[in-house]
């Protein structure tokens, strides 16, 4: 009976070995998250940075199949690609593309962009006026913008009895992804809060949109 009993024990585990083992995991855990931390890795700013970069590239691809302007808008915390609505000569949101639809980023991230190697002042996303028009009523179509190029380039002078600078910024995206492929001169950086880490993404000599490996920074 005594020795039926010593087997049984010597069959299976106790309580404490079995809470010193599920330790031992959590230590071996925590130290392998501390070492990936330490060696810069960020894994959310780098699928942030990998989405917004397969998104544009598919957007090009987009622009170029079915021969319509698409565009891109940059909030401070997220972004949503438009469409160029000829019929209605104004910007909309992409409905009939789900992988097109707007996004926002992921607390302690936020964005920076500049065009045409000018810095451009993002706004957050619940602004009204970094909408497109589709989503404000009250804003104008461009109407008397003869060219989307035009709309884009700064300082164009528009009518003050039609419609304003003001209201074309509102309508217009910073970045245009033209029916042919070609892209608006920019750069943006996804970066951690505080400039901790960051990713900037751009064009390359030959036209080519890549993203840059991710820099240290200091707090």
């Amino acid at each position: 009976m005594a020795r039926a009993r010593a087997r049984s024990r010597s069959a299976g585990f106790t309580l404490v070995e079995i809470l010193v083992v599920v330790v031992i995991i959590g230590i071996i855990s925590a130290g392998v998250l501390l070492s990936v931390n330490l060696t810069g890795r960020d894994r959310e700013l780098e699928k942030e940075s990998d989405r917004l970069l397969a998104l544009v590239n598919y957007a090009r691809e987009q622009a170029e199949l079915q021969t319509r302007e698409y565009g891109v808008m940059f909030h401070e915390d997220g972004y949503q690609f438009l469409v160029y609505d000829a019929r209605r000569g104004l910007w909309r949101e992409i409905y009939e593309d789900d992988s097109l639809r707007r996004r926002k980023l992921p607390d302690g991230l936020d964005f920076k962009l500049s065009v045409e190697a000018r810095p451009v002042v993002l706004t957050p996303t619940g602004d009204p006026s970094s909408q497109p028009a589709d989503k404000r009523p009250q804003a104008k179509a461009l109407k008397d913008v003869t060219s989307l190029k035009d709309a884009t380039t700064p300082g164009h002078a528009l009518g003050e009895d039609s419609t304003t600078l003001k209201d074309a910024k509102a309508v217009v995206p910073q970045v245009m992804i033209f029916s042919n492929g070609d892209l608006t001169t920019f750069e943006v950086t996804l970066e951690r809060e505080g400039g901790m880490r960051s990713v900037t993404l751009t064009q390359d000599e030959k036209g080519q949109f890549i993203e840059k490996p991710l820099q240290e920074g200091t707090t």
